[in-house]
């Protein structure tokens, strides 16, 4: 209907997924409590989004070819994976590289299904929790140091060895330490934190968060080293509607919450811990940037849409919270999901269509000037 067409999209349900968020977003009943974990939107060959048409259903990319981006809504009721995205060139010689070896594209020990980068932003859409790039030497160093056992004594002594004058070198002789301890120092880690984190979260208060979501993270993953990355990690926490900018090579996870995520259009994780999942330490220190890094929280301007600054070739990001009329903030093909209210598109023409809450439409390049946006909604749009 004048360049503007509903779209149905693929639901993946990964263990970490919540039952809740999304099946109340999309108006479905989920008596088994099935785990929905993301919504995708786009072209992504994995989970392509159909036009639902009077005559039925095409694939989007027979109108739009392939995006450049992938859109999703995520809902973690549990941790994700310690994670890297590859940049670019590193993208294109990992997927060379499987290929070669014969890996199969849907083999749970491939890292590379495709050979993109994955830059990729994160919108709060509630209370969000993430862990995100490497605190600072001295930090990390104060952290562990709450933690007084002959493990952590050991990857303490990793930071002082000579020569190494970088602080990024001295983070990756920490996580190389970290990620070859042995399995009984895995276990004495474990059993630490089970016998004294009350004493030492009432003896450390100014790293209760850190602390606590330390032992969530052992009674979830027991005897993992990445347990302690709230230690090594940045923790930030993200109110509805603020963002943090994830750029390749940034170690990180997503602990809970739901949000809006937009990326590159690509499936490359690779990943060092916390998961079931084929782990790949080796890769990921090809991957991963170990220079201290501390994400900018991005915050909405009061009033009209908002362009999240990002500083990607591959995708924007633009939020609209509005009561009332709304001219259509993008100007090229774009991707809209209602995620509060709802809004009717008002055509020049005189006709109109009904958006609600959990829906989204694809807009084309041409229609973007002619209709404008009318209700008491949240949306956003990428483009």
């Amino acid at each position: 209907m004048n360049g503007v067409y509903k779209l149905q999209n693929e639901i993946m349900h990964y263990d970490w997924g919540s039952a809740d968020y999304i099946p109340e977003l999309l108006g479905l009943k989920n008596p088994d409590g099935k785990p929905y974990a993301e919504l995708w939107m786009g072209t992504h060959p994995r989970g392509p989004s159909l036009v639902l048409l009077d005559e039925g259903k095409r694939p989007l990319s027979d109108f739009t070819g392939s995006l450049p981006f992938l859109f999703k809504v995520l809902a973690a009721e549990k941790p994700l994976s310690i994670q890297a995205h590859p940049d670019k060139a590193r993208a294109q010689a990992g997927y060379a590289r499987e290929n070669a070896l014969g890996i199969p594209l849907d083999a749970p020990e491939r890292s590379y299904k495709d050979p993109n980068h994955k830059p990729e932003i994160l919108c709060a859409l509630t209370p969000f929790r993430a862990l995100c790039g490497f605190r600072k030497t001295e930090d990390i160093k104060q952290k562990l140091s709450a933690l007084s056992c002959p493990a952590i004594k050991k990857l303490l002594a990793s930071f002082d060895v000579d020569g190494v004058s970088r602080e990024s070198e001295s983070i990756k002789n920490f996580l190389r330490a970290l990620f070859t301890l042995q399995d009984d120092e895995c276990t004495g880690i474990s059993l630490f934190i089970k016998k004294n984190m009350r004493q030492i979260k009432s003896k450390y208060r100014e790293y209760a968060a850190e602390l606590e979501l330390t032992e969530k993270l052992d009674g979830l993953f027991p005897r993992d080293p990445s347990v302690l990355s709230p230690l090594y990690l940045n923790v930030v926490d993200l109110e509805p509607g603020e963002a943090i900018f994830v750029p390749p090579g940034a170690v990180h996870a997503y602990i809970h919450g739901a949000g809006i995520e937009l990326m590159a259009a690509s499936d490359n994780v690779i990943r060092g811990g916390l998961t079931p999942k084929h782990i790949d330490s080796a890769e990921l220190f090809d991957v991963a940037q170990f220079n201290p890094f501390m994400p900018d929280i991005l915050r909405p301007e009061t009033g009209g849409p908002y362009r999240y600054p990002a500083p990607a070739d591959d995708f924007s990001l633009v939020r609209i919270d509005a009561d009332g009329e709304a001219a259509f903030p993008v100007s090229s093909a774009s991707i809209l999901v209602c995620v509060n209210g709802k809004t009717s598109v008002r055509f020049d023409d005189g006709k109109s269509m009904e958006i609600g809450r959990g829906e989204t439409v694809f807009v084309t390049a041409a229609a973007c000037k002619n209709f404008h946006l009318t209700g008491s909604f949240e949306a956003f749009i990428a483009c």
